[in-house]
């Protein structure tokens, strides 16, 4: 055979509900507590592991499984933390939320692009020496999205 692997990537695709809201300077009706269907694309390239992978399918599921059916917001607005609960001022409002049911992200916005890096941290954090470069595209909407690369 004249081939030869030059390369290995892997590719995976999920969707998972989230609301959210962003800290704006302008009018917006992003403003609002309002929620989405996100989908997220994540390719890794890198070498085979000794398990025979480029990276484990299931950590990419368990990021998912947190954020689903969520409430995001960013560490730089939770004004309290204790006792099972969240305390989160911005934009005028102040929301006392279960604490299982928030993700604060260590990310001064919550917007699709800070979410893409987030998510592409946590794979970075799972990922052997094996792994080059990881992408994560976040889609909002079937128009938009926003994505991060993290290289070696």
């Amino acid at each position: 055979m004249d081939f030869k692997v030059r390369g290995r990537k892997i590719g995976w695709h999920k969707d998972f509900d989230s609301s959210h809201f962003l800290a704006l300077p302008y009018d917006s009706k992003c403003l609002r507590i309002h929620g989405h269907t996100y989908n997220v694309d994540v390719e890794i390239w890198g070498e085979l592991n000794e398990n025979g992978m480029v990276f484990d399918f299931n950590h990419l599921s368990n990021l998912v499984k947190r954020l689903d059916h969520r409430i995001l917001v960013s560490e730089k607005w939770v004004v309290e933390r204790g006792d099972g609960r969240v305390v989160v001022e911005k934009n005028g409002k102040r929301l006392e939320l279960p604490e299982d049911e928030v993700v604060i992200l260590d990310k001064p916005n919550v917007t699709a692009e800070y979410i893409a890096e987030w998510f592409a941290e946590r794979v970075a954090e799972k990922a052997g020496k094996n792994v080059k470069k990881i992408l994560v595209r976040v889609w909002e909407d079937p128009r938009s999205y926003a994505e991060v690369v993290l290289e070696r």
